[in-house]
C-alpha cells in the first residue's frame, strides 16, 4: 500500500465530524439539510480528500445554489482552521422534485 492510500485511510476527527456537520446543517437548513455523512477516501485521481455527503428533503422555496456554494467553502476553510489538509470535497443530494432559484 503507497503513501497516498495509507493517508486516505486516516480518519475523520470526531470534532471536526461534529463541527462540519453543525455548520452544514445550520447553514443549509433552508436548503433541507437533514443529513451529513463524512468518511475519508481517495478521488478520482488517487488523492486523499475528506468526503462530505449532504443529504435534504424537498422543500417548498427554490434553492439558491450561492447559499449552498458559501455553505461548501466555510466547512472548507473550518476544515483548514482546524488543521485538516486534505481537500474537502462536499457533495449534495437533493428530492429528485426540488426547484432551483435562476441564476442571476
Amino acid at each position: 500500500m503507497g503513501i497516498l492510500e495509507t493517508f486516505a485511510n486516516v480518519s475523520v476527527p470526531e470534532t471536526l465530524k461534529r463541527s462540519l456537520t453543525d455548520l452544514l446543517l445550520q447553514r443549509l437548513e433552508l436548503a433541507g439539510a437533514v443529513h451529513v455523512e463524512i468518511h475519508p477516501e481517495l478521488d478520482y485521481s488517487d488523492t486523499p480528500i475528506v468526503s462530505v455527503t449532504v443529504k435534504h428533503r424537498l422543500v417548498k422555496r427554490p434553492l439558491r445554489i450561492k447559499e449552498i456554494v458559501e455553505a461548501d467553502t466555510k466547512a472548507r476553510d473550518l476544515a483548514w482552521e482546524a488543521g485538516e489538509r486534505r481537500f474537502v470535497h462536499v457533495d449534495h443530494i437533493y428530492h429528485e422534485k426540488q426547484e432551483v432559484a435562476e441564476l442571476r
